[in-house]
């Protein structure tokens, strides 16, 4: 294979390399070879979550609208959240409002539903 020569089949972006083999593998009948491959990609897969395939946009989030993130997901309003935090409201309000801009959101719900969808909450 490509990537043993070149010795990159343990890099993670090398996985859908496998995937792919595995596929043709099973096309072909090699059970055998399709199991093997399948094997390196599942071992390697835990190595594609964010950051490495995050979306440019959310990969742009700073460190502190991170950690306010996970604040978005709960019915706490950004007073309460600022207060929980001990910031100022309204510095909680400008990082969810440039997070919302970030992910292309225009509200809290779907500024949650895109960060799960990017890896970067889970749920």
């Amino acid at each position: 294979m490509l990537a043993r020569d070149a010795k990159l089949e343990d890099y993670p972006p090398v996985t859908i390399l496998h995937a792919v083999a595995a596929q043709i593998a099973v096309h072909q009948g090699d059970r055998p070879r399709a199991k093997a491959e399948l094997t390196r990609a599942q071992r390697l897969r835990p190595g594609l979550t964010y950051p490495r395939l995050v979306h440019p946009a959310a990969s742009a989030l700073t460190a502190a609208e991170l950690r306010l993130l996970p604040m978005l997901t709960t019915h706490l309003s950004f007073r309460e959240i600022a207060e929980e935090m001990v910031l100022s409201p309204n510095t909680v309000k400008s990082q969810a409002m440039s997070i919302y801009h970030k992910l292309g959101a225009s509200s809290r719900n779907q500024t949650v539903t895109r960060s799960r969808q990017l890896g970067l909450l889970e749920g």
